[in-house]
């Protein structure tokens, strides 16, 4: 049996393993494993395996989770909520929209939507029942705008991707243009202006009026309490995360590789207490960075093994066949967001980034496009429990039922569809 072959088929009971992970195995463990598997097989060479590990996208991505972490450890969530609730003054339109705005600021600073969500999610549902108003009419619009809003802002959040991205055309060996901050902005914005408008003039008026758990909800806001840094570190907190980014913004200019720049404010977080050592570690976020590295080892043995170029002409005939930019970018776009519905979206990302990057190699076409698709299809995930954790905690906090999600959830869904196409196709067509 011919390298080729083997891994082809190591490739396809990966998509399997990621399709079938959950409570006894990670997508992280699936990825890891098939590397290893490339490596026994010799589909994947094993210096080129341990060079994933060294990749600097990986130390990339891994500092700037820890940078984020003591951005999280300050007061400024606090401080944001303090002020919604006393300039909304009562009123559950202005509440929405300032938790909504919320939302949106936390999940370009804090590379999670499910600390966001559980972040937010209690502190909004407590105004309510000051209020008196059932809070499944507010939980889920704010936790469609953090979603819908995810990587927007050129903060940590698209940072890390566009490493993960640029990491994936390094490893196809296909560097004819490289993703930028500035094409996530692009891309993203018309999709994420779509969901902030549906989730605050929409989606409310369609939400049912469930009573929830309190207790519950109290339960979950005292898990969520965090300890005050004193006036120096909270300061250091704030300044780091700020100058970190503005030096990955500019780091071509200043002559310093993004790596250092984020290693660097991890370390002053470290030296300066604002993070203790059990926090910084479990800040790191391996399981998603070593998903990345595990997704870089088969990247890499499909462009040794010839299978790269095999899937990418395979996926051209079927977009050729259509002859119509907006017509295969619609395809391509809903295939990994039917998907994302059905599984975590990390797992459905790590299947299609790869398998587009191939695509447009196959296509010689530029590959910001087509990637865009994939990346924003992925991460539209709010259609149900199990494309991400956050509406699990969603809906068992809003009582709502997955009848509910469909009714609140399919409208913007829509939109995102329909803007995410007709902008992405419009700038960086295939044909």
């Amino acid at each position: 049996m011919s390298t080729l072959t083997i891994c082809l088929v190591i490739f396809v009971v990966t998509i399997i393993g990621f399709a079938t992970a959950g409570k006894r195995y990670s997508i992280t463990a699936v990825a890891l494993g098939s590397m290893i598997l490339m490596v026994l097989t010799k589909c994947l060479k094993p210096a080129t395996a341990l060079s994933c590990f060294s990749n600097a996208n990986v130390i990339l991505m891994a500092s700037m989770f820890v940078v984020s972490a003591g951005l999280n450890k300050t007061q400024m969530i606090n401080k944001i909520t303090a002020g919604i609730v006393r300039m909304a003054k009562g009123s559950f339109q202005k509440i929405l929209v300032g938790y909504v705005l919320l939302a949106v600021i936390m999940i370009s600073f804090i590379p999670s939507v499910m600390v966001t969500i559980t972040v937010v999610i209690p502190l909004a549902a407590a105004v309510c029942r000051e209020l008196k108003v059932s809070p499944s009419k507010l939980l889920f619009p704010i936790a469609l705008a953090g979603i819908g809003s995810c990587m927007v802002i050129p903060t940590n959040m698209v940072v890390t991707q566009v490493a993960q991205i640029n990491g994936y055309f390094e490893a196809y060996n296909y560097t004819v243009q490289m993703m930028t901050m500035k094409d996530f902005i692009i891309c993203r914005l018309p999709g994420a202006i779509a969901v902030l408008i549906m989730a605050i003039f929409v989606v409310p008026r369609m939400a049912p009026n469930h009573q929830v758990d309190d207790a519950q909800i109290e339960a979950k806001s005292k898990t969520l309490e965090v300890a005050k840094l004193d006036p120096v570190r909270e300061v250091i907190g704030y300044a780091t995360f700020i100058l970190v980014l503005l030096g990955l913004m500019f780091s071509s200019k200043i002559g310093i590789p993004t790596w250092v720049i984020s290693t660097t404010g991890a370390l002053v977080l470290a030296f300066s207490g604002v993070l203790k050592k059990d926090e910084i570690i479990s800040s790191m976020n391996l399981s998603m960075v070593l998903l990345f590295v595990g997704s870089l080892g088969i990247g890499n043995a499909l462009s040794e093994t010839g299978v790269s170029e095999l899937i990418g002409s395979k996926l051209s005939t079927i977009v050729l066949a259509t002859k119509n930019n907006y017509l295969a970018g619609l395809i391509l776009f809903l295939v990994p967001f039917i998907l994302t519905q059905f599984m975590m979206n990390n797992g459905v990302g790590a299947i299609f980034q790869p398998l587009y990057v191939m695509l447009a190699q196959s296509l010689g076409c530029n590959p910001i496009g087509i990637l865009m698709l994939a990346t924003t299809a992925f991460m539209t995930s709010f259609l149900t429990p199990m494309a991400t954790p956050a509406i699990a905690v969603v809906m068992g906090m809003g009582n709502y039922s997955q009848r509910d999600l469909l009714k609140m959830g399919i409208i913007p869904a829509a939109f995102v569809t329909v803007c995410v196409v007709l902008v992405t196709m419009t700038l960086y067509p295939i044909f």
